[in-house]
Protein backbone atom coordinates (compact mmCIF):
# COMPACT_ATOMS: atom_id res chain seq x y z
CA UNK A 1 0.00 0.00 0.00
CA UNK A 2 1.51 3.10 -0.89
CA UNK A 3 1.89 5.97 1.53
CA UNK A 4 2.53 9.52 0.36
CA UNK A 5 3.11 12.97 3.03
CA UNK A 6 2.83 16.04 0.77
CA UNK A 7 6.13 18.29 0.04
CA UNK A 8 3.64 21.25 0.78
CA UNK A 9 2.62 20.10 4.04
CA UNK A 10 3.97 17.23 6.01
CA UNK A 11 0.51 17.02 8.05
CA UNK A 12 -1.10 15.72 4.63
CA UNK A 13 -0.51 12.28 3.76
CA UNK A 14 -2.09 10.23 1.02
CA UNK A 15 -3.00 6.60 1.20
CA UNK A 16 -4.00 4.31 -2.00
CA UNK A 17 -6.54 1.49 -1.90
CA UNK A 18 -8.82 1.32 -5.22
CA UNK A 19 -9.69 4.90 -4.38
CA UNK A 20 -7.30 7.53 -3.10
CA UNK A 21 -7.13 8.91 0.53
CA UNK A 22 -6.17 11.88 2.17
CA UNK A 23 -5.62 12.81 6.08
CA UNK A 24 -5.13 16.52 6.30
CA UNK A 25 -3.97 16.04 9.93
CA UNK A 26 -1.35 13.16 10.14
CA UNK A 27 -3.80 10.19 9.79
CA UNK A 28 -6.04 11.31 12.52
CA UNK A 29 -8.93 11.33 9.99
CA UNK A 30 -9.16 10.35 6.09
CA UNK A 31 -11.06 10.92 3.32
CA UNK A 32 -11.71 9.79 0.07
CA UNK A 33 -10.30 12.01 -2.84
CA UNK A 34 -11.11 10.21 -6.02
CA UNK A 35 -13.50 7.58 -7.25
CA UNK A 36 -12.24 4.14 -8.26
CA UNK A 37 -9.00 4.55 -10.13
CA UNK A 38 -8.53 1.15 -11.17
CA UNK A 39 -9.92 -0.94 -14.08
CA UNK A 40 -12.57 -2.69 -11.96
CA UNK A 41 -12.04 -5.85 -13.77
CA UNK A 42 -13.96 -8.22 -12.25
CA UNK A 43 -11.81 -11.28 -13.46
CA UNK A 44 -8.85 -9.79 -11.67
CA UNK A 45 -11.16 -8.96 -8.23
CA UNK A 46 -11.62 -12.73 -7.68
CA UNK A 47 -9.44 -14.99 -5.11
CA UNK A 48 -7.76 -14.21 -2.40
CA UNK A 49 -4.78 -12.19 -4.07
CA UNK A 50 -5.44 -8.06 -4.35
CA UNK A 51 -6.01 -6.75 -7.26
CA UNK A 52 -7.06 -3.49 -9.34
CA UNK A 53 -5.24 -1.27 -6.02
CA UNK A 54 -3.16 1.86 -6.30
CA UNK A 55 1.03 0.78 -6.31
CA UNK A 56 2.61 4.54 -6.56
CA UNK A 57 1.79 7.87 -5.55
CA UNK A 58 3.22 11.33 -6.14
CA UNK A 59 2.33 14.90 -5.31
CA UNK A 60 4.39 17.58 -7.39
CA UNK A 61 6.78 19.60 -5.06
CA UNK A 62 5.80 22.51 -7.37
CA UNK A 63 2.62 23.30 -7.19
CA UNK A 64 -0.21 21.55 -4.45
CA UNK A 65 -2.70 19.11 -5.74
CA UNK A 66 -0.99 17.73 -9.04
CA UNK A 67 -0.67 14.10 -8.10
CA UNK A 68 -0.29 11.33 -9.76
CA UNK A 69 -1.34 8.02 -9.08
CA UNK A 70 -0.71 4.69 -11.04
CA UNK A 71 -2.53 0.96 -10.22
CA UNK A 72 -1.57 -2.70 -10.44
CA UNK A 73 -3.36 -2.80 -13.16
CA UNK A 74 -2.08 -0.42 -15.60
CA UNK A 75 -4.16 2.93 -14.95
CA UNK A 76 -2.49 6.30 -14.63
CA UNK A 77 -4.57 9.16 -13.14
CA UNK A 78 -4.12 12.95 -12.89
CA UNK A 79 -5.82 15.11 -10.86
CA UNK A 80 -4.91 19.01 -10.73
CA UNK A 81 -7.13 20.52 -8.25
CA UNK A 82 -6.67 17.92 -5.38
CA UNK A 83 -8.90 15.04 -6.23
CA UNK A 84 -11.87 17.34 -7.27
CA UNK A 85 -11.43 15.90 -10.89
CA UNK A 86 -9.35 13.06 -12.37
CA UNK A 87 -8.09 12.26 -16.06
CA UNK A 88 -7.65 8.83 -16.89
CA UNK A 89 -4.34 8.90 -18.53
CA UNK A 90 -3.39 5.23 -19.76
CA UNK A 91 -4.56 5.55 -23.44
CA UNK A 92 -1.93 8.48 -24.12
CA UNK A 93 0.74 6.30 -22.60
CA UNK A 94 -0.40 3.64 -24.86
CA UNK A 95 -0.11 5.69 -27.92
CA UNK A 96 3.83 5.81 -26.86
CA UNK A 97 3.56 2.36 -26.24
CA UNK A 98 2.95 1.26 -23.03
CA UNK A 99 1.15 -1.72 -22.75
CA UNK A 100 -2.39 -0.51 -21.18
CA UNK A 101 -2.64 -3.55 -18.49
CA UNK A 102 0.81 -3.37 -17.10
CA UNK A 103 1.57 -2.78 -13.25
CA UNK A 104 2.66 1.06 -13.03
CA UNK A 105 5.72 0.36 -10.89
CA UNK A 106 6.03 3.83 -10.08
CA UNK A 107 5.36 7.59 -11.01
CA UNK A 108 6.98 10.17 -9.83
CA UNK A 109 6.16 13.98 -10.30
CA UNK A 110 9.07 16.28 -11.62
CA UNK A 111 10.72 19.08 -9.50
CA UNK A 112 11.26 21.04 -12.40
CA UNK A 113 8.02 21.05 -14.32
CA UNK A 114 5.06 20.65 -12.77
CA UNK A 115 3.50 19.07 -15.78
CA UNK A 116 6.30 16.84 -16.38
CA UNK A 117 6.68 13.30 -14.91
CA UNK A 118 7.79 10.05 -15.42
CA UNK A 119 6.24 6.33 -14.97
CA UNK A 120 7.93 3.12 -15.51
CA UNK A 121 5.74 -0.13 -16.14
CA UNK A 122 6.46 -3.64 -15.64
CA UNK A 123 6.06 -7.23 -17.36
CA UNK A 124 7.31 -8.99 -14.52
CA UNK A 125 3.81 -10.90 -13.66
CA UNK A 126 3.99 -12.27 -17.59
CA UNK A 127 7.59 -12.72 -17.85
CA UNK A 128 8.23 -10.22 -20.40
CA UNK A 129 11.21 -8.15 -18.89
CA UNK A 130 11.18 -5.28 -21.85
CA UNK A 131 11.92 -2.00 -19.83
CA UNK A 132 8.80 0.53 -19.72
CA UNK A 133 9.94 3.72 -18.96
CA UNK A 134 8.12 7.12 -20.11
CA UNK A 135 7.92 10.89 -20.06
CA UNK A 136 5.81 13.34 -20.28
CA UNK A 137 5.61 17.43 -19.96
CA UNK A 138 2.19 18.09 -20.57
CA UNK A 139 0.63 17.08 -17.76
CA UNK A 140 0.31 13.46 -19.56
CA UNK A 141 -1.40 14.33 -22.69
CA UNK A 142 1.79 13.28 -25.07
CA UNK A 143 4.20 10.89 -23.56
CA UNK A 144 7.66 9.35 -25.21
CA UNK A 145 10.19 6.95 -24.00
CA UNK A 146 13.35 7.66 -21.82
CA UNK A 147 13.80 3.90 -21.59
CA UNK A 148 17.06 4.30 -24.48
CA UNK A 149 19.40 1.37 -24.39
CA UNK A 150 17.96 0.39 -21.14
CA UNK A 151 19.05 -3.20 -20.78
CA UNK A 152 15.92 -6.05 -20.18
CA UNK A 153 14.86 -6.18 -16.68
CA UNK A 154 12.67 -5.10 -14.37
CA UNK A 155 12.23 -1.86 -13.78
CA UNK A 156 10.63 -1.23 -9.71
CA UNK A 157 11.24 2.89 -9.65
CA UNK A 158 12.66 5.64 -11.63
CA UNK A 159 14.10 8.90 -9.96
CA UNK A 160 14.93 12.28 -11.17
CA UNK A 161 17.64 14.16 -9.83
CA UNK A 162 16.47 17.49 -7.83
CA UNK A 163 18.87 19.93 -9.54
CA UNK A 164 20.00 18.16 -13.19
CA UNK A 165 16.85 16.98 -14.66
CA UNK A 166 18.62 15.27 -17.35
CA UNK A 167 20.16 12.97 -14.18
CA UNK A 168 17.36 10.47 -13.85
CA UNK A 169 18.26 6.94 -11.80
CA UNK A 170 16.07 3.63 -12.06
CA UNK A 171 16.02 1.36 -9.97
CA UNK A 172 16.24 -2.65 -11.41
CA UNK A 173 16.72 -6.28 -10.24
CA UNK A 174 19.94 -5.81 -10.81
CA UNK A 175 20.94 -2.71 -9.38
CA UNK A 176 20.53 0.78 -10.54
CA UNK A 177 21.47 2.58 -13.45
CA UNK A 178 22.20 6.61 -14.06
CA UNK A 179 21.45 8.65 -17.39
CA UNK A 180 22.60 11.96 -17.43
CA UNK A 181 21.55 13.00 -21.33
CA UNK A 182 17.50 12.67 -19.72
CA UNK A 183 17.21 9.10 -21.54
CA UNK A 184 19.15 8.48 -24.19
CA UNK A 185 21.91 6.42 -22.53
CA UNK A 186 22.07 4.43 -19.55
CA UNK A 187 25.19 2.92 -17.30
CA UNK A 188 25.04 0.93 -14.37
CA UNK A 189 25.98 2.65 -11.14
CA UNK A 190 27.82 0.11 -9.09
CA UNK A 191 31.59 0.15 -8.16
CA UNK A 192 31.28 -1.53 -4.92
CA UNK A 193 27.50 -2.42 -4.63
CA UNK A 194 26.89 -5.50 -4.98
CA UNK A 195 24.06 -6.44 -7.83
CA UNK A 196 20.99 -6.83 -5.94
CA UNK A 197 17.17 -5.71 -6.24
CA UNK A 198 16.38 -2.05 -5.93
CA UNK A 199 13.35 -1.60 -4.84
CA UNK A 200 13.56 2.16 -3.73
CA UNK A 201 15.46 5.44 -4.78
CA UNK A 202 15.84 9.17 -2.80
CA UNK A 203 17.96 11.90 -3.37
CA UNK A 204 18.65 13.83 -0.21
CA UNK A 205 17.68 17.34 -0.51
CA UNK A 206 20.38 18.43 1.73
CA UNK A 207 23.22 16.20 1.08
CA UNK A 208 22.91 15.49 -2.28
CA UNK A 209 23.40 11.87 -2.05
CA UNK A 210 21.18 8.90 -3.65
CA UNK A 211 19.95 6.47 -0.88
CA UNK A 212 19.27 3.12 -2.90
CA UNK A 213 16.83 0.60 -0.70
CA UNK A 214 17.64 -2.93 -2.02
CA UNK A 215 15.64 -6.34 -1.24
CA UNK A 216 17.86 -7.96 0.80
CA UNK A 217 21.26 -6.96 0.85
CA UNK A 218 20.16 -3.38 3.24
CA UNK A 219 20.45 0.46 2.21
CA UNK A 220 23.56 1.97 0.15
CA UNK A 221 24.35 6.00 0.05
CA UNK A 222 26.28 7.43 -2.55
CA UNK A 223 27.65 11.01 -3.19
CA UNK A 224 26.26 12.10 -6.58
CA UNK A 225 26.89 15.59 -6.34
CA UNK A 226 30.00 14.98 -9.77
CA UNK A 227 26.92 13.69 -11.79
CA UNK A 228 25.00 16.66 -10.97
CA UNK A 229 27.19 18.77 -12.96
CA UNK A 230 28.43 16.24 -15.66
CA UNK A 231 27.15 16.58 -19.37
CA UNK A 232 28.25 16.56 -22.65
CA UNK A 233 30.46 19.93 -22.56
CA UNK A 234 32.34 18.17 -18.97
CA UNK A 235 32.95 14.87 -20.88
CA UNK A 236 34.84 16.80 -24.02
CA UNK A 237 36.98 18.89 -21.60
CA UNK A 238 40.12 18.00 -21.20
CA UNK A 239 39.73 17.97 -17.47
CA UNK A 240 37.52 19.28 -15.25
CA UNK A 241 37.54 20.33 -11.84
CA UNK A 242 33.85 20.31 -10.24
CA UNK A 243 32.34 22.03 -7.67
CA UNK A 244 33.24 21.49 -3.86
CA UNK A 245 30.71 20.91 -1.55
CA UNK A 246 30.80 22.60 1.82
CA UNK A 247 32.02 20.10 4.89
CA UNK A 248 31.26 20.41 8.31
CA UNK A 249 34.73 20.22 10.31
CA UNK A 250 33.28 17.36 12.72
CA UNK A 251 35.37 16.81 15.91
CA UNK A 252 34.74 13.63 17.89
CA UNK A 253 33.70 13.34 21.17
CA UNK A 254 34.21 10.91 24.18
CA UNK A 255 30.44 9.61 24.27
CA UNK A 256 30.50 5.90 24.27
CA UNK A 257 29.42 5.99 27.65
CA UNK A 258 26.17 7.07 26.76
CA UNK A 259 25.66 4.38 24.09
CA UNK A 260 23.42 1.65 25.11
CA UNK A 261 23.98 -2.05 23.37
CA UNK A 262 20.55 -0.63 21.02
CA UNK A 263 22.71 2.17 19.57
CA UNK A 264 22.60 1.64 15.49
CA UNK A 265 26.20 1.89 14.24
CA UNK A 266 27.56 1.77 11.18
CA UNK A 267 30.22 3.10 8.65
CA UNK A 268 29.91 6.81 7.96
CA UNK A 269 31.84 9.05 4.33
CA UNK A 270 35.49 10.25 5.25
CA UNK A 271 35.84 12.84 7.51
CA UNK A 272 37.28 15.38 5.07
CA UNK A 273 36.68 17.96 1.84
CA UNK A 274 35.85 15.51 -1.22
CA UNK A 275 37.28 16.99 -4.29
CA UNK A 276 35.86 15.10 -7.56
CA UNK A 277 37.39 16.07 -10.96
CA UNK A 278 37.34 14.42 -14.11
CA UNK A 279 39.68 13.54 -16.71
CA UNK A 280 39.41 12.89 -20.57
CA UNK A 281 42.77 10.69 -21.08
CA UNK A 282 45.83 9.56 -19.23
CA UNK A 283 47.88 12.03 -18.10
CA UNK A 284 51.71 11.04 -18.36
CA UNK A 285 52.66 13.78 -15.46
CA UNK A 286 51.28 13.61 -11.93
CA UNK A 287 47.85 14.91 -10.28
CA UNK A 288 47.86 17.05 -7.53
CA UNK A 289 45.50 18.45 -5.61
CA UNK A 290 46.17 21.69 -3.74
CA UNK A 291 44.30 23.12 -0.80
CA UNK A 292 45.47 26.67 0.22
CA UNK A 293 43.89 29.19 2.63
CA UNK A 294 42.48 32.94 1.84
CA UNK A 295 46.38 34.17 2.24
CA UNK A 296 47.78 31.83 -0.35
CA UNK A 297 49.80 29.26 2.22
CA UNK A 298 49.55 26.29 1.28
CA UNK A 299 47.62 23.71 3.41
CA UNK A 300 47.74 20.45 1.77
CA UNK A 301 49.00 18.77 -1.18
CA UNK A 302 47.04 15.53 -2.33
CA UNK A 303 48.12 12.98 -5.34
CA UNK A 304 45.31 12.01 -7.53
CA UNK A 305 44.52 9.55 -9.98
CA UNK A 306 45.90 10.38 -13.52
CA UNK A 307 43.96 8.26 -15.51
CA UNK A 308 40.64 8.70 -17.72
CA UNK A 309 37.21 9.10 -15.87
CA UNK A 310 36.28 10.73 -12.43
CA UNK A 311 38.34 10.61 -9.76
CA UNK A 312 37.99 11.71 -5.79
CA UNK A 313 40.38 12.63 -3.19
CA UNK A 314 39.38 13.90 0.43
CA UNK A 315 41.32 16.28 2.31
CA UNK A 316 41.15 15.76 6.18
CA UNK A 317 41.08 19.18 7.24
CA UNK A 318 44.23 19.28 8.73
CA UNK A 319 47.71 20.97 7.95
CA UNK A 320 50.86 19.04 6.27
CA UNK A 321 52.19 17.17 8.60
CA UNK A 322 49.33 17.47 11.48
CA UNK A 323 47.93 13.74 11.09
CA UNK A 324 46.30 12.44 13.59
CA UNK A 325 46.57 8.72 13.84
CA UNK A 326 43.55 6.08 14.75
CA UNK A 327 44.36 5.52 19.30
CA UNK A 328 44.77 2.12 20.85
CA UNK A 329 42.65 1.62 23.89
CA UNK A 330 45.90 3.03 26.07
CA UNK A 331 45.98 6.10 24.15
CA UNK A 332 42.27 6.84 23.44
CA UNK A 333 41.29 9.52 26.81
CA UNK A 334 44.42 11.50 25.16
CA UNK A 335 43.55 11.26 21.30
CA UNK A 336 40.26 12.81 21.70
CA UNK A 337 41.49 15.29 24.19
CA UNK A 338 43.65 16.16 21.24
CA UNK A 339 41.45 15.39 18.06
CA UNK A 340 41.11 19.11 17.46
CA UNK A 341 44.66 20.00 16.90
CA UNK A 342 45.67 20.82 13.47
CA UNK A 343 42.13 21.27 12.13
CA UNK A 344 42.30 24.39 10.01
CA UNK A 345 39.80 26.62 10.93
CA UNK A 346 36.37 27.16 9.65
CA UNK A 347 36.29 29.72 6.19
CA UNK A 348 37.27 29.39 2.67
CA UNK A 349 39.68 27.80 1.06
CA UNK A 350 41.02 27.80 -1.80
CA UNK A 351 41.41 24.32 -4.50
CA UNK A 352 43.64 23.91 -7.15
CA UNK A 353 43.64 20.78 -9.72
CA UNK A 354 47.45 20.47 -11.54
CA UNK A 355 46.77 18.15 -14.11
CA UNK A 356 49.34 18.66 -16.62
CA UNK A 357 49.95 22.01 -18.29
CA UNK A 358 46.01 22.68 -17.00
CA UNK A 359 45.58 24.40 -13.28
CA UNK A 360 41.64 24.71 -12.50
CA UNK A 361 40.35 26.59 -9.83
CA UNK A 362 37.52 25.97 -6.99
CA UNK A 363 36.46 27.88 -3.89
CA UNK A 364 35.41 25.35 -0.82
CA UNK A 365 34.25 25.96 2.15
CA UNK A 366 34.54 24.62 5.51
CA UNK A 367 32.12 24.93 8.88
CA UNK A 368 31.94 25.28 12.08
CA UNK A 369 30.99 22.07 13.78
CA UNK A 370 27.18 22.61 14.97
CA UNK A 371 27.73 23.28 19.03
CA UNK A 372 30.88 22.92 19.25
Amino acid sequence: TPIHISPHNSAIIYCGANVLFRSLDRGDNWQEISPDLTSRDPEKLKGNIEHCVTTTISESPLRPGVIWVGTDDGKVQLTTNGGGTWEDLTGNLAKAGAPEDYCVSRVIASSHQDGTAYVAKTGFQRDEFTPHLYKTADFGKTWASVAGDLPKGILNVVREDRRNPNLLFVGKETGVYVTIDGGKRWLPLKNNMPTVPVFDLLIHPRENDLVVGSHGRGIFVTDISPLQELDEKVLAAEAHLFEVEPRICWQRRKLSELYGDRHFFGPNEPAGLAVNYYLKDKLKEPVMVVITDPYGEEMAAIPGAASPGLHRVTWDMRKKGDKKEVPNEEEEDDWFRDAGKGLVPPGEYTVVLKAGDRQLTRRAVIREMPGL
